[in-house]
């Protein structure tokens, strides 16, 4: 009989043991994936400001000299990877809303780019009705936004 009760007891701390430690593992993973999301959020957002910083030099050069045209077109190539990337990217629930609020910039941002290849292709201003510019803005008042919420 005593040999019974021990062994229930040992099978109820078993238990107990198992549920501390998985739900220890989600709450692991779950921190493990705010963390991911935070850092990619940041790299992504100061990625995109500092080609919004370059742009406008960028499509200068780029009318005149045909390197500057083909690595403009390069990096608008990356950066269309970059933004479905971050579409992909692992999101912790209290994030949704923010990355969907960026995910609608990057839409934004996919005709932008496209028009702005367009734009290359044809011999024109490569920034030209593109509303990249404006676009480019917005994200940069969300990335201050942003790092305004961080008291570092």
């Amino acid at each position: 009989m005593e040999s019974m009760k021990m062994k229930k007891w040992s099978i109820l701390l078993l238990m107990a043991l198992t549920m501390m430690v998985t739900s220890g593992c989600g709450l692991l993973e779950s921190v493990n994936q705010g963390v991911n999301f935070a850092t990619e959020t940041t790299e992504y957002m100061n990625n995109l400001d500092s080609f919004r910083q370059e742009m406008n030099g960028l499509a200068e050069q780029a009318l005149t000299n045909l390197d500057a045209r083909t690595d403009l077109k390069n990096k608008l190539l990356a950066l269309k990877d970059q933004i479905m990337s971050y579409k992909n990217l692992e999101v912790p629930d209290y994030a949704k809303d923010i990355h969907a609020t960026i995910i609608g910039y990057n839409d934004k941002l996919q005709q932008g780019l496209d028009q702005a290849l367009t734009n290359i292709e044809q011999g024109r201003a490569a920034f030209e009705s593109t509303g990249l510019p404006d676009t480019m803005n917005k994200i940069n008042e969300l990335l201050g936004q942003l790092n305004a919420l961080n008291p570092n």
